[in-house]
């Protein structure tokens, strides 16, 4: 056999054998484990049951007895020299004595006056002396409480009494000194109250799978046990008064012993399992677990000879090739295999390596060159999403933004104007350093700014665009330390779609636009340059709501309203008597928009055109009438029939909102154009529209909905005709009587006679 092929089968049964038997092994000790602990924890909980139910039982003694000597027969007649002849006093008092026999568990109750000897039991009225033993009484008169409970074996037993003695070792009792309020060594009576053992301990819970349960008194000697318990063994009772926890387990003699001790009254309740018993099941796990590893080891091991052999032979074929393509001698393979293939590796893997530092040291420009792209908006969102995980951006959802960074100026400064790349080149590693790799996108110098594309995580805009502030300021702060350089730095709006960093580009860069009017060294959110649009450039003012328009007719897909707000953009421009530089600028802006629009509905300008290059063909145009016939013959039809074709499906919902209108507003001044300014929607198109999807004009719907509701007033309500023609908003009786009779055939008056009379 060849050694490899030896070695193989060798190492294949020991790999079998080793985790089989760490199988059995962890099996059984899991199991056994698993066991004991659920038995401990079941024993645990029924500890705490029966103490819990036992303690009741006490407090509801200790409850009626305090009530029973409260009662004001007993405070009244307690403490006088009754005889005999005192019957009424005496039947009274022995009968709320016999009351507490009702109280479960109670067995036997003795009121005891010590100072005029008198007693009343179960025997009736008697001498305190002819049944009860001095020295007992003096015992407990003379325990510091004056309420407490004494089990067997807590009280020294003396003869010479028959009854209410020191309690025997099956023995529960309860004492009360009185009176209750003055603690005295020479109480003046007595309450004793026995017990009933076999009623305490019928409720202690019997179950053989948690052991015995036993209840020691004070000092450690059991008195209580569960129905069917072994006898305690003295061992463990000696270990048991060495124990100084409130509860905790040990194991002794083969038995698990858990323990509670209560706070109560201060009696330990056990319980004592074999330990054999609680592992019985685990055993049989163990019995399985062996014979089942056995079967598995005799299998695999008859499989591990068949495949080893099958194993070596693609291993010697893949010598055979590393021979082929390595050029080395057949000796050197056949004299040690595994070292060769392993020289064939080491070889691999450091040109492996190699190339992988390569591609590490070029990620960074990858990643920078995929950043650039997002900005110039040549990256769908799709195309970003799949590539995102690549590069670890941020997750989808997240709010962004945009910080845009330029150097003010470099007068008064220790530098020149050629050391304004090498000073952003500072910047921009200067802001890697600054903000950590799950707080930015990405960043890059681009046209004489450093530009950055942080996130905030966290969805809420108003929370990013605190975040980006603060951002920028540190930035600012950290130039001005290292390279006393002011800079000013434009912050975009929030975005949480990767594709928006290309507005949010635009947006930060237009933010900066506003320092010829506000000054350098200033950090301007394009928010706030919003709130300055009072402010803007005299010819551009007012240009901005015509540019809206213009947009907003364009996501309609309405040809003759997307070119009639276009003729009003331009006209507006031409009454401001703008150059043509300034009207190429705002077309350019106007372009800008249109793409940004098409971008959003997830599609590609460039496409949409057919033009490798729009802004070249756009600088190539040379007058306002050839800009605006190209915006009407190449740019917007396209861009039109591919918007139509997105809000076509939209229809159904338009008319849906406008018939919506009508049921909520039937009642006002409601027209097309009120619905076309609410809906922000043309209304010509709004018009089309709702004929298209409804099969009537908005008038005709409004008109006749009026008239249903009309109807319903007239057959259901005693409204007169000139107050509904008031609710539905007709200025007059006159034309709603007019339109009713049109639509219905008859007056309104006719109308509620003929269904009155039905």
């Amino acid at each position: 056999m060849p050694k490899y092929l030896y070695r193989l089968l060798v190492f294949t049964l020991l790999l079998v054998a080793a985790p089989v038997i760490s199988i059995g092994m962890i099996s059984y000790y899991i199991a056994s484990q698993d066991t004991e602990k659920k038995v401990n924890e079941g024993n645990t909980h029924i500890l705490l049951q029966n103490q819990m139910r036992i303690e009741q039982v006490l407090k509801n003694v200790e409850m009626g007895a305090v009530q029973y000597l409260n009662s004001s027969l007993v405070t009244d007649h307690l403490y006088d020299h009754l005889t005999p002849d005192d019957f009424v006093t005496i039947t009274d008092l022995a009968k709320g004595l016999y009351n507490l026999h009702s109280l479960s568990g109670v067995a036997d109750t003795h009121l005891v006056n010590l100072e005029h000897d008198w007693m009343i039991s179960n025997l009736g009225f008697t001498k305190v002396r002819d049944y009860l033993n001095p020295e007992v009484l003096s015992e407990y008169s003379r325990h510091p409480k004056n309420l407490y409970w004494l089990a067997g074996g807590s009280g020294k037993k003396t003869g010479g009494g028959t009854e209410a003695e020191a309690p025997a070792r099956d023995t529960v009792r309860m004492i009360v000194k009185l009176p209750m309020i003055a603690p005295s060594s020479e109480p003046r009576a007595l309450l004793i109250i026995d017990m009933d053992v076999q009623k305490l301990e019928s409720d202690m819970t019997p179950n053989a799978q948690w052991g015995n349960m036993v209840v020691l008194n004070r000092e450690r000697l059991p008195f209580l046990t569960n129905p069917g318990s072994a006898a305690v063994t003295d061992e463990i009772l000696l270990h048991m008064k060495t124990l100084t926890d409130t509860e905790g387990y040990f194991e002794m003699d083969g038995m698990a012993v858990n323990y509670r001790v209560s706070p109560y009254n201060q009696w330990t309740y056990t319980s004592i399992n074999s330990i054999e018993s609680m592992t019985k099941e685990s055993r049989k796990i163990a019995a399985v677990t062996l014979n089942a590893c056995l079967i598995i080891f005799v299998i695999i091991a008859a499989g591990a000879y068949y495949g080893s052999r099958r194993m070596y032979s693609p291993f010697r074929r893949l010598m055979r090739l590393m021979e082929r393509y390595g050029g080395e001698a057949a000796a050197v393979r056949e004299q040690d295999e595994f070292a060769y293939i392993e020289d064939r590796f080491d070889s691999l893997f450091s040109t492996r390596k190699q190339l992988q530092s390569q591609l590490q040291g070029q990620r960074g420009q990858m990643k920078e060159f995929f950043v650039l792209k997002l900005l110039m908006g040549q990256i769908t969102e799709s195309e970003f999403t799949y590539k995102s995980e690549s590069y670890g951006f941020a997750d989808k959802g997240k709010s962004m933004g945009v910080l845009a960074l330029q150097i003010d100026s470099l007068d008064e400064t220790r530098f020149t104007e050629n050391d304004k790349e090498l000073l952003l080149f500072a910047i921009n590693n200067m802001v890697g350093e600054l903000i950590p790799p799950s707080g930015m996108l990405g960043h890059l110098l681009l046209d004489q700014s450093q530009v950055s594309i942080l996130t905030s995580g966290t969805g809420d805009p108003e929370a990013g665009k605190a975040l980006f502030h603060q951002t920028a300021a540190l930035i600012k702060s950290k130039v001005y330390e290292l390279l006393q350089l002011k800079v000013s730095i434009g912050i975009s709006r929030s975005f949480t779609r990767y594709t928006d960093a290309n507005h949010a580009y635009t947006e930060a860069l237009e933010a900066l636009k506003r320092r010829i009017r506000l000054g350098n060294d200033i950090i301007l959110h394009y928010d706030d340059t919003k709130l300055g649009a009072g402010q803007r450039d005299r010819a551009f003012m007012s240009l901005e709501h015509f540019e809206d328009d213009v947009i907003h007719a364009l996501k309609t897909g309405d040809s003759v309203s997307t070119e009639e707000q276009l003729d009003r953009y331009v006209e507006a421009m031409m009454e401001k008597e703008i150059g043509f530089n300034d009207f190429q600028l705002v077309m350019l802006q106007l372009v800008n928009r249109v793409c940004r629009l098409v971008n959003e509905q997830e599609g590609s300008l460039h496409s949409l055109v057919r033009n490798q290059s729009i802004l070249n063909r756009f600088v190539k145009l040379h007058t306002a009438s050839e800009i605006n016939a190209w915006f009407k013959q190449e740019l917007l039809p396209p861009v039109l029939a591919y918007m139509k074709e997105r809000v076509d499906n939209q229809y159904i919902n338009i008319a849906h909102e406008m018939v919506q209108l009508i049921h909520e507003q039937y009642n006002q001044d409601i027209t097309l154009e009120a619905c076309a300014e609410r809906l922000k929607y043309h209304p010509v198109y709004l018009s089309r529209v709702f004929k298209k999807e409804i099969g009537v004009t908005f008038i005709d719907y409004l008109t006749d909905y009026r008239i249903k509701m009309a109807k319903s007033w007239l057959e259901n309500t005693d409204l007169k005709i000139t107050e509904i023609a008031a609710r539905l908003n007709y200025t007059n009786s006159t034309g709603f009587i007019r339109t009713f009779r049109k639509l219905t055939g008859m007056t309104p008056g006719q109308y509620r006679d003929s269904h009155s009379n039905g």
